[in-house]
């Protein structure tokens, strides 16, 4: 190393202290010579800075040189997540701080506690997976209420001031690009108004991400395609309760109606909080559910289902029916007939007998049966 690189880097090392931020992306810096300073990106504006203080203590050094070194590997890694974690591992005071913040959100749900515990602990394993994981928290909150009950500001108070950094509740859904970035640089991403997602973003791209373990993605001004962790886990927020459009999908959403506002008066206990869920996955309690949960999500979940028009008619026809006197086993293309010619062609398209039964399917108390030729539902005609 030369006299002039050594003097350059002893004079930063000085006046200066750096750390490479592994989830942003960048190096960033504190001054020595400022109290209270936070750290910041060494950006051009910073670096330039930085050359213009070398030069005036008399070594010749240019923008390149200090970049040289603020960019290179000698500057030691910062994982600001994991750091946060490890910090609080060994704080727990015992108590379930997390069904505590669950119990701020009113709802007539019994299973909401238990869910929310359940999701917490995988958002936060979630931070903590490498590249080698294998699954993505496909677990998703979605908070159903008439506007000001205080959803998007519960969700923005999960994450610690320490990790503020990593919330965004602005997703573009149909920029594709950003969403997949996003994911590998946040860590909890609100799908804010999910209504306004259309059905087939549903059915679609958002199903497929929300599973995604890792993303493949070109850093900016990358010259080619990486494979990033992925770290965000997802929560969602809804004025209507009439949203998921994908039968198949929602079991992936934990959806729960609000019967009144949340209480966000208070902030929650980050350090217990983050404490505690670091203790249960040491634990090695589960941070995803199981078949009789995902039952049990799925069940709830059919009130919150987007109802087509070939499902409206056929309840404006027929019921579940309970008893062979009153009922009768029919198959779906039988009723996608008989529904036609009272309504109308035009007003069922565009429905095929396939989508159909699978509609059908998720009506409560609906009786299915398969045949040798066919599947046939136990319905009762209204009239």
């Amino acid at each position: 190393m030369s006299h002039k690189t050594r003097q350059l880097i002893d004079f930063l090392t000085t006046h200066y202290q750096f750390r490479y931020n592994n989830v942003m992306g960048y190096t960033e810096y504190t001054d020595n010579n400022r109290q209270y300073m936070d750290w910041e990106p060494v950006d051009d504006r910073a670096l330039k800075g930085m050359t213009m203080k070398v030069r005036l203590a008399g070594i010749d050094a240019r923008d390149n040189d200090v970049r040289r070194y603020v960019q290179s590997n000698m500057i030691h890694i910062f994982d600001p997540i994991l750091d946060y974690l490890w910090d609080q591992y060994d704080k727990w005071d015992g108590k379930d701080h997390i069904r505590k913040l669950a119990r701020t959100v009113p709802t007539k749900n019994p299973h909401w506690e238990d869910w929310f515990y359940t999701w917490f602990l995988g958002m936060v394993r979630q931070w903590q997976e490498g590249s080698q994981a294998k699954y993505g928290n496909q677990a998703v909150p979605l908070l159903i209420s008439t506007q000001g009950y205080n959803k998007s500001t519960f969700c923005e108070q999960l994450l610690p001031p320490e990790l503020s950094f990593g919330y965004t509740g602005n997703l573009q859904i149909d920029d594709k690009k950003q969403v997949l970035q996003q994911m590998a640089q946040m860590l909890l991403i609100n799908l804010d108004e999910f209504n306004q997602i259309s059905p087939k973003t549903q059915q679609g791209f958002l199903k497929n991400i929300i599973t995604l373990s890792s993303v493949k993605i070109k850093r900016p001004y990358g010259r080619h395609v990486e494979d990033f962790p992925r770290r965000a886990s997802f929560i969602a927020t809804t004025n209507q309760p009439d949203v998921l459009a994908d039968p198949s999908g929602s079991r992936r959403f934990l959806g729960v109606e609000l019967t009144g506002p949340i209480d966000v008066s208070t902030p929650p206990n980050y350090e217990q909080l983050y404490a505690q869920a670091m203790q249960a996955l040491h634990r090695h309690e589960s941070y995803y559910f199981g078949p009789a949960e995902i039952q049990q999500i799925t069940e709830s979940n059919r009130r919150f289902s987007v109802k087509t028009a070939a499902e409206q008619f056929f309840l404006d026809y027929f019921e579940p029916a309970k008893d062979e006197e009153n009922g009768e086993w029919i198959s779906p293309s039988a009723i996608l007939s008989y529904l036609k010619e009272k309504v109308g062609v035009s007003l069922l398209k565009p429905t095929n007998v396939a989508t159909f039964g699978r509609r059908l399917s998720n009506i409560p108390g609906l009786k299915k049966r398969e045949t040798r030729s066919n599947t046939e539902y136990f319905i009762k005609s209204i009239f």
